[in-house]
C-alpha cells in the first residue's frame, strides 16, 4: 500500500503563484506549454527497460526543475534537458559527436547536430508534416532493406520497374510510416483554392486506394469554455501534482489536491468531491483523450484566438 501523502510534502515546493505567468502568455504560447507537459504526463512504457528508465529519469529531472519554480519549459534549464527530443539517444557528450534519432523507426545518425540550420525547417504541424533529410533518409533505409532500391556504384537502381510507383503505395504493410501519403505540392504553380480543391478531391482517391477509412469525427465539444478551464481548473499546477506522483509512485487525495489548488482564500471554494467529479476528469482528458487535440483545432479555426492573452481570454463570453 503506498504512503499516505502529508500537505507539507507538497506545500515545500508547491506554490500558485509560481503559475500566475501562464496569465501572460498568449493562446498559442498556452497551448505549446500544454504540449508540453502532457508530454511528460502521457504513459510512455515500452517493452525496452532501459528506454523506460531513461524516460523515468527525464521525467525526474523535470520535476527538479518545477520544484525550484520554474514553470515555464522556455525557462528550463538546457543542462538539464540535454537530450530532449523524441526519439533520440546520443551517442557522445561533445557537440561534435553524432546523435542517433529513431525516424519512422529507423536509427538515422545526425553528424555535427549543433550546427543544425533551423531557418531550413518549415512549418508543420500533427496531421501535415513537411518532409525532412531524416524521413528521405529513413524511406531509403526502408527501401534498400526490402530491395526495392539497389545502391549502385554510379547510380541508384529501382527493382521490379518500380520507378514511377508512389512511394507511399510500396510499403509491404509497414506500420513504420504511419499511414502516411508522401506527395509534392507546387507552390508557385497553383492558387491555394486549386490546391485545396484537389487535395479535397486526391484524399477521397487516397483513401479508397490504400484502404485507410477516414476516422470519426469526435462527438466531444470544445469552445472558449474549455480554454478558460485550462485556467480555472489549475490544470497545469495539477499536471505538475500529476508528475509528482509518478515520479514518487504515491497518490495525492482529491481534499489535498483541493486544498493545494483551490486555497480557501479564493474566490470559489472547491472541494474534494469536485476534484475527483470534474476538475481531475478534465485534466485527464486532456492527457488521455481528444480534448487537447480539438482545443488546438479550435484555435486554428478562430485564429484571432492565436495571438490573445489567455487573461484577455478568460474576460470573453462564452460559446
Amino acid at each position: 500500500m503506498a504512503k499516505k501523502v502529508y500537505p507539507k510534502e507538497i506545500k515545500s515546493w508547491f506554490s500558485l503563484k509560481n503559475y500566475e505567468t501562464f496569465q501572460l502568455l498568449t493562446i498559442e504560447q498556452i497551448l505549446r506549454e500544454l504540449e508540453f507537459r502532457v508530454m511528460f504526463a502521457i504513459d510512455y512504457t515500452s517493452d525496452d527497460e532501459e528506454s523506460n528508465e531513461g524516460w523515468l529519469h527525464t521525467k525526474s529531472r523535470l520535476l527538479e526543475e518545477i520544484m525550484k519554480g520554474v514553470t515555464l519549459s522556455s525557462d528550463l534549464s538546457d543542462l538539464v534537458f540535454p537530450e530532449l527530443s523524441d526519439n533520440i539517444s546520443f551517442r557522445g557528450k561533445k557537440n561534435s559527436d553524432p546523435i542517433e534519432y529513431r525516424i519512422n523507426g529507423i536509427p538515422v545518425i545526425s553528424n555535427q547536430h549543433a550546427l543544425r540550420p533551423y531557418q531550413e525547417e518549415l512549418s508543420g504541424d500533427e496531421s501535415i508534416t513537411p518532409f525532412s533529410m531524416g524521413d528521405l533518409a529513413s524511406y531509403y533505409r526502408f527501401y534498400l532493406r526490402h530491395k526495392h532500391i539497389v545502391h549502385g556504384h554510379r547510380i541508384s537502381e529501382i527493382n521490379d520497374g518500380r520507378i514511377f510507383s508512389c512511394v507511399s503505395a510500396v510499403e509491404d504493410g509497414s506500420s513504420e510510416f504511419e499511414d502516411e501519403v508522401v506527395i509534392k505540392v507546387n507552390l508557385a504553380s497553383y492558387t491555394d483554392d486549386e490546391l485545396i480543391a484537389e487535395f479535397k478531391e486526391l484524399l477521397k482517391e487516397w483513401r479508397f486506394e490504400l484502404g485507410i477509412d477516414e476516422p470519426q469525427a469526435s462527438k466531444s465539444r470544445v469552445g472558449i469554455s474549455t480554454i478558460k478551464k485550462i485556467i480555472t481548473y489549475k490544470v497545469f499546477p495539477f499536471l505538475d501534482l500529476i508528475l509528482w506522483e509518478v515520479i514518487n509512485g504515491r497518490k495525492i487525495s482529491h481534499d489535498l489536491a483541493s486544498r493545494l489548488l483551490f486555497p480557501d482564500d479564493e474566490d470559489e471554494v472547491i472541494g474534494g468531491q469536485q476534484v475527483k467529479d470534474t476538475i481531475r476528469p478534465f485534466v485527464e482528458k486532456i492527457i488521455n483523450e481528444d480534448t487537447f487535440p480539438l482545443v488546438k483545432h479550435y484555435v486554428k479555426k478562430n485564429s484571432y484566438l492565436k495571438t490573445m492573452r489567455i487573461s484577455d481570454v478568460m474576460k470573453l463570453s462564452e460559446d
